[in-house]
């Protein structure tokens, strides 16, 4: 592949000035490294890189220190040094080769900081070069991606560099393609992406001719007949993009509609199909070809040929919308297709997320593939809000299967399906589970969350199931809408303590992330918590773990919002304390002494220290809660 030298692309990017803090003295460096950097606390060594981050320049002696933790299994740790590293700035330039072995970090928020902070030192392309071409070397596609990401999150400041780099054989692959990423936002480039419509190799015309069409149709509009220039080379590859970019664009020149119009036959269905669409994209008004173009896309969505059912059901997402024209053609096309073949246009149509919603609402229509096309719905999740009336409608439908899955794609759908909560609770409340949908319509229910507070008196009634599965998946969408609710805390929180027990893993997860949701109201779950953190499942492990922090955090904090009384315990705050009476000799404590409150009087804590019958007073503010 075109990794090995991604130059220029990252180095050249553009600068960005990361913030200041307060200034140290020259001297406070080596303590900061002594007391923060070498804690094993990750709060100490975060406090301590954002010290040396404040000194800046000042803090050149400490970058081997700070280069170690960038190794630190904290992502908050290893981002921090990032930038600590690059507020130091040049005297940093030997860790460049660290810091950019993070851009391949799993933490986004890491990746990220790792490009900023390289840009903060400026290393220059001889530093970048052999450093990228090593990384997009090795790397896999998903790490490959992550790169190229990162550098397009910079925009339009990212932009020159990008130009400088396509000038290089072995960068320009990737330029082009973070030149795509960035968009419009890139419109200068456009005269440098255009020189490489003449590169000698085919995927460099075709990333260029892809990467014009993500201009726009005003900057691109000066590239218009070198993309078109395309159509009569010998590059299929070439000529299919610059097809679809014209059709994009909205601008097919006269003289080659003639030859798209031909391509329209072409045996290559690519070309074909891009053909199809562009005509269409351009001539809105007819009608004629615009019905032509629908058959011939709905028909490639259920190709053998994964490509050409992506290629078929992008073409037919970004078409405007005509359900006179559309209809019928659905109907026809899909009236005799298998199993296999409607679940192969689905999953085109669904992989197109929110642009395939209409074309996926107006299938609903057809019984046949209902079931289908509301599990397609589900995959695209949240963007698929709009088609949350059309879902409801199907919560009760007499197949089983239909219903089933319209009620689990409300659920992926999310708080956005909230209009669709009052069918989910009508069947909820039938007297019977005929259809077993109804641990499904519970975890709907908690799916969408608070605005499905209506229904909470359903959910309860479902406490008492005979159902395992459905008493706890009501439990935990109870913990889900209504997070607050002691009434409906002290009957779910047994059933999820249970449910920390059960073989399901899943089950488990769910109850555990459900009594972390109830934070203080769930206090009773803490022994259950402490051992599920143990679980011989590393998620379970996580998501026990997690809850527990989350209900001791809650409950310490609803303790101390209570105001003290007389048989509470406290701790002192302060070290050397003396508890006593005036004048008379007290007994002096160090910070964390046990005390039982005897008395109060306004800010005066009357104590006794445990385990004697020492007695005195303390201020208030020099206790804390036990």
């Amino acid at each position: 592949m075109k990794t090995k030298n991604a130059i220029l692309i990252l180095a050249a990017c553009g600068f960005l000035a990361l913030g200041g803090a307060k200034v140290y003295a020259d001297d406070a460096v080596a303590a900061i490294v002594a007391k923060s950097l070498k804690s094993d606390n990750e709060a100490d060594k975060v406090k301590g890189l954002d010290e040396l981050a404040g000194q800046g320049a000042k803090a050149a002696e400490a970058v081997k220190p700070i280069e170690d933790l960038l190794k630190d299994k904290s992502a908050k740790v290893r981002a921090h040094a990032l930038l600590a590293l690059g507020q130091i700035g040049a005297a940093a330039k030997d860790s460049v080769p660290a810091m950019a072995a993070l851009l391949k970090d799993p933490d986004e928020s890491v990746r990220r900081t790792a490009l900023l902070a390289i840009r903060a030192i400026h290393p220059g392309p001889k530093v970048m070069v052999p450093i990228l071409g090593k990384l997009l070397e090795d790397a896999d596609p998903a790490i490959q991606g992550r790169i190229c990401n990162a550098i397009a999150e910079a925009g339009a400041e990212a932009v020159p560099g990008l130009i400088e780099a396509l000038t290089n054989e072995k960068a320009a692959f990737w330029a082009l393609i973070i030149l795509r990423d960035i968009g419009p936002a890139a419109k200068e480039a456009v005269p440098a992406i255009t020189e490489k419509l003449k590169d000698k190799r085919p995927e460099i015309r075709r990333e260029a001719v892809l990467t014009l069409g993500a201009m726009g149709s005003e900057a691109a509009a000066p590239a218009v007949p070198q993309i078109a220039a395309l159509l009569s080379g010998a590059d299929e590859h070439a000529g299919t993009a610059a097809t679809f970019v014209l059709g994009e664009l909205g601008q097919i020149p006269k003289d080659v509609e003639a030859t798209i119009r031909a391509n329209t036959k072409s045996k290559d269905q690519m070309l074909s199909t891009a053909s199809l669409w562009a005509l269409a994209k351009v001539h809105p008004e007819d009608k004629q070809l615009r019905k032509e173009t629908a058959e011939v896309l709905v028909a490639r969505l259920k190709d053998k040929d994964q490509f050409v059912r992506v290629g078929a059901a992008r073409a037919l997402a970004s078409l405007p919308p005509a359900p006179e024209i559309t209809a019928p053609i659905w109907e026809n096309a899909m009236k005799d297709a298998d199993e296999t073949t409607v679940r192969y246009a689905m999953d085109a149509l669904a992989a197109l997320g929110a642009p395939a919603v209409p074309r996926l609402i107006d299938a609903l229509r057809f019984e046949k593939f209902r079931a289908d096309v509301a599990y397609a719905l589900g995959r695209i999740g949240p963007p698929a809000v709009a088609a949350t009336g059309e879902l409801a409608k199907l919560v009760d439908d007499k197949n089983s299967r239909v219903a089933h899955e319209a009620i689990i794609a409300l659920g992926d759908i999310g708080p956005g399906a909230k209009d669709g909560v009052h069918a989910l609770v009508k069947v909820l409340n039938q007297p019977d589970d005929r259809d077993l949908n109804f641990a499904a319509i519970a975890f709907a229910l908690g799916k969408i969350g608070p605005d499905a507070a209506e229904s909470e008196s359903a959910l309860l009634k479902q406490l008492a199931s005979k159902d395992d599965t459905l008493r706890l998946l009501s439990a935990w969408a109870l913990a889900k809408i209504d997070p607050k609710s002691a009434d409906n805390a002290a009957k779910t929180v047994p059933l999820l303590i249970d449910g920390l027990a059960l073989p399901e893993v899943q089950d488990r997860l769910l109850c555990a992330e459900a009594l972390g949701d109830l934070g203080a109201l769930a206090k009773t779950s803490m022994t259950a918590l402490k051992k599920a953190a143990t679980d011989e499942d590393k998620d379970v492990q996580e998501v026990a773990a997690k809850a527990l922090k989350a209900v001791e955090k809650a409950a310490a904090a609803a303790a101390a919002a209570e105001p003290l009384k007389p048989g509470d315990f406290v701790v002192t705050l302060e070290d050397k304390l003396e508890i006593g009476v005036k004048g008379s000799q007290g007994q002096v404590v160090p910070k964390g002494t046990k005390l039982k409150v005897l008395e109060i009087r306004g800010a005066w804590v009357g104590v006794r220290v445990e385990g004697t019958d020492k007695t005195g007073w303390l201020h208030a503010e020099q206790l804390g809660r036990q």
